[in-house]
């Protein structure tokens, strides 16, 4: 079965156990993978890699959850939303 690795941005008001894909500020969607454990391991490399950082702020936290369905992200949190430099001309 095809799995999706979702990164959920959540105020650190919201418990742990509720952060999900309906109580998320954001969503953002990760790669397909074939089993929970490649989903688990595509997300930590999101974190690995830096990529989220820039959409993290003291007010925020975030999750990796594995679903089997497509899911459309959330609109962005205010002040979350950070513009990425220009690339080389």
């Amino acid at each position: 079965m095809m799995m999706k690795a979702l990164l959920l941005i959540c105020a650190l008001s919201t418990p742990q156990a509720d952060c999900s894909v309906d109580t998320a500020d954001a969503v953002i969607q990760g790669p397909d993978a074939m089993s929970l454990v490649e989903c688990g391991l595509h997300g930590q490399a999101y974190i690995a890699g830096g990529a989220l950082a820039g959409y993290l702020d003291d007010a925020h936290y975030l999750k990796v959850a594995c679903t089997s369905r497509q899911i459309h992200p959330a609109a962005p949190v205010q002040g979350l939303a950070r513009t990425l430099p220009a690339g080389p001309s």
